[in-house]
């Protein structure tokens, strides 16, 4: 690599570590405002109600979204900042072979509606995120968990501020950049994470 181009790296990680923070600055204010709180906070306690009552969460999203996808699910089935019992919880993004083989046979847009399909029970709650709000496979996943009887939740970003309709409740990032959207996302279900531990700390 040329010397220039490791010099303008490192003057670029200064800048954007400044920006980033003067973002999640702005960014903390916004995500504070007293009707996206009480959003949250609605979506959030319909989660840990149905997790506490047996229910099992559901988790999907592409990209950066399946990795916190991922964790989430993590987080119930081990901890998250105290001991207990695992809780039920399936990220419906985790296997590659899953994913290739609906994908391959049925399409794209089918990759988590099937695990839906399959693991979704009325009373349990699918958590869905997708930064657009217009991923496919993951509206078409809202559907199915909607018709199943599913509490359905959708975490999107600025462009998703629409899609009220494809779930019980849609909680947007006052946000168009991918980044801080999907780090507001996982503040969000690791207060959500963090509340399931405490209340049942010690059975």
């Amino acid at each position: 690599m040329r010397p220039d181009a490791t010099a303008r790296g490192a003057r670029l990680v200064d800048e954007r570590l400044e920006t980033g923070i003067a973002g999640w600055a702005r960014l903390a204010a916004a995500i504070a405002e007293p009707s996206l709180a009480a959003e949250v906070a609605a979506a959030g306690r319909a989660a840990v109600g149905a997790i506490l009552s047996g229910g099992t969460i559901l988790v999907a999203g592409n990209g950066g979204s399946a990795a916190i996808a991922s964790h989430v699910a993590a987080e119930f089935l081990g901890r998250c900042i105290a001991d207990r019992n695992p809780l039920p919880a399936v990220c419906l993004a985790d296997s590659s072979a899953s994913l290739t083989a609906i994908g391959n046979d049925y399409g794209f847009e089918e990759v988590f509606s099937r695990g839906v399909r399959a693991f979704g029970r009325p009373g349990d709650v699918l958590l869905a995120m997708s930064t657009s709000g217009g991923s496919p496979n993951v509206l078409a996943a809202l559907d199915a968990a909607r018709g199943l009887g599913l509490t359905t939740i959708l975490m999107t970003g600025e462009r998703g501020a629409g899609r009220g309709e494809a779930a019980d409740h849609l909680l947007v990032v006052p946000s168009d950049e991918t980044p801080r959207i999907q780090e507001v996302h996982m503040l969000w279900a690791h207060a959500w994470c963090e509340a399931v531990d405490l209340a049942v700390q010690g059975d």
